[in-house]
């Protein structure tokens, strides 16, 4: 459940951080090798480099032909939402989770303060510690 994720994930943290021994004592024979190495830290750095690299861009396609129209006019809307969101150093952010974590969250929320008060979407990266659900859910849309 909810306690075995956030202790996999402040554990994963631990082994980023190079911390990683805290781990491996815990769990086993402390007279035990233990790694030091940096060859993990490197691996999840080049592959964040990979997918900065390969940024994503819009691309809206319509789903039937009366569609075409309103698919042209929101593939010119969502490069503006996301470029006003700051949402590369966001999809930073998530990269770094999914490669030390697995996974990352993103939260798509309108934020009234946006705009001098008029309102806006914003795109953010929710924190996996905070991330709660109902048990016995199979869809988290659901919970």
């Amino acid at each position: 459940g909810k306690a075995n994720l956030e202790e996999r994930i402040v554990e994963d943290e631990l082994w980023y951080q190079l911390r990683h021994q805290e781990v491996v004592r815990r769990k086993r024979d402390p007279d035990a090798l233990t790694p030091t190495s940096a060859w993990l830290f490197n691996s999840i750095a080049s592959k964040h480099a990979d997918a900065m690299d390969n940024y994503p861009e819009a691309n809206v396609l319509p789903r039937e032909r009366g569609d075409e129209r309103d698919a042209k006019l929101l593939g010119s809307i969502l490069p503006v939402v996301v470029e006003h969101c700051d949402f590369e150093v966001t999809y930073s952010a998530n990269w770094w989770e999914k490669l030390k974590h697995g996974t990352g969250v993103y939260g798509v929320f309108w934020d009234p303060g946006m705009e001098n008060g008029l309102g806006d979407v914003n795109i953010t990266r929710i924190d996996l510690l905070n991330i709660f659900w109902e048990p016995g859910i199979a869809d988290i849309q659901k919970s």
